[in-house]
């Protein structure tokens, strides 16, 4: 853990998803690759972050939600106020975002595919649509509509995808969370799994400058807010 720009970014191991792209595998592939610790230590953990000037606590991955339990009793063992920032695919229970709502600030979700079929083939990530569409309605309808949070989703734009998920993701955001920012990211590398199976040759390259500006475009197009932070 350590203070990015005035951001304390706590990083838990393990992930909900298999992104066969994935940087942080290393991470997000193997449970046992960090350090176990208790609510309270991450509670002391998130003051010391505070006292160093950190603005938030952001917590990231791999990803946090399989660690929710023991965040959610770190945050009530803190006894300070620290706004919380929830860096996430957002992939979990519907049960689950009802518990985060109650104490996230700040949202900074992931919007990866606008279809089942690639978040499946790509993600091992079933229903991907359906879970990932309501979570991120839930964030925004019950934080960023009424003024009450920050949101800013993130998309990661694939090579080859513009049609099947960019489009669709851009779209779905624009109808739904219109008020929201949305980071456009062209840092898509081929990592991992895809330039050793041949399953994933597709993406085995890097998103050309062409298929960035066509995403840029549709963004324009459908007013979506992203020039700020892309």
């Amino acid at each position: 853990m350590r203070t990015i720009f005035s951001c304390g970014a706590i990083f838990f191991s393990s992930c909900t998803f298999k992104c066969v792209f994935c940087q942080n595998y290393d991470i997000s592939t193997n449970p046992k690759n960090g350090v176990k610790t208790s609510e309270e230590n991450l509670a002391a953990i998130c003051r010391d972050l505070r006292r160093e000037g950190a603005r938030n606590i952001n917590y990231v991955g791999g990803d946090p939600t399989p660690n929710t339990y023991t965040i959610l009793k770190a945050i009530r063992e803190t006894k300070e106020n620290v706004p919380q920032l929830w860096n996430s695919n957002m992939y979990c229970s519907k049960e689950c975002m009802k518990l985060l709502l109650d104490v996230m600030d700040f949202w900074l979700p992931d919007f990866k595919y606008g279809n089942d079929e690639c978040a499946e083939q790509l993600s091992k990530a079933p229903k991907y649509w359906e879970i990932v569409s309501r979570n991120h309605k839930m964030a925004y309808d019950e934080t960023v509509e009424p003024g009450t949070s920050g949101m800013i989703i993130r998309h990661l734009v694939l090579p080859g995808h513009i049609e099947c998920c960019t489009e669709p993701v851009l779209e779905w955001i624009a109808k739904n969370c219109s008020k929201t920012l949305v980071n456009i990211m062209e840092q898509y590398r081929p990592q991992h799994e895809v330039p050793r199976n041949i399953e994933y040759s597709d993406i085995d390259r890097r998103v050309s400058r062409e298929e960035m500006e066509k995403a840029y475009r549709i963004a324009d197009k459908l007013g979506i807010i992203w020039r700020p932070v892309s």
